[in-house]
């Protein structure tokens, strides 16, 4: 039985190999820009007809300058307008700086506010005091060393802003110019 499913599959194997055709398949992209797929080659349509010499001509020496000086003129048309970019982009970060800086001090003195509710939670009566003096007069500290490192940060990030807004208007100025 073994035998005999071998040979019914080499027969098989035998005939679709038979049957099966290598084919070649061309692409190519036409003028157009299509991608074409055929069993057929391409049309020979690379062929050069035309061809146009062009011979180069030396510059003068007024036209070289000119060409100079018109590419310093545009470079330093680039570099104005780069120094511009740069003091709007230190602009816009030092305005989020800003921002940040704002929501820090909202968060510090909200703590503030809250700790001074646990404060006066805690030293409510004068047992209360003696027993968490330490821990009072920790929060305490904690508290303003925060609120003014946040109002210091928000007074830095002001200033930045301050000189982003000059750095731009006077790079926009030198542009004119």
């Amino acid at each position: 039985m073994k035998p005999l499913i071998i040979a019914a599959g080499l027969v098989l194997i035998l005939l679709t190999g038979f049957s099966l055709n290598a084919q070649r398949i061309y692409t190519w992209t036409d003028e157009n820009g299509v991608v074409n797929l055929s069993d057929q080659p391409p049309l020979e349509t690379d062929k050069v007809d035309d061809i146009e010499v062009i011979k180069y001509e030396e510059k003068t020496p007024q036209e070289v300058e000119a060409i100079q000086q018109k590419t310093e003129k545009l470079r330093r048309k680039l570099d104005r307008e780069k120094q511009i970019e740069k003091a709007r982009q230190a602009e816009i970060q030092a305005e989020e700086a800003e921002k940040r800086a704002r929501e820090a001090v909202q968060q510090a003195e909200e703590e503030y506010e809250y700790k001074n509710e646990y404060i006066r939670r805690l030293t409510s009566t004068r047992n209360k005091r003696k027993k968490f003096r330490k821990r009072v007069d920790r929060i305490k500290a904690e508290t303003e060393a925060s609120l003014v490192e946040a109002q210091a940060t928000l007074e830095r990030a002001k200033k930045a802003a301050q000189e982003a807004r000059t750095d731009t208007e006077a790079a926009q100025n030198n542009s004119r110019k």
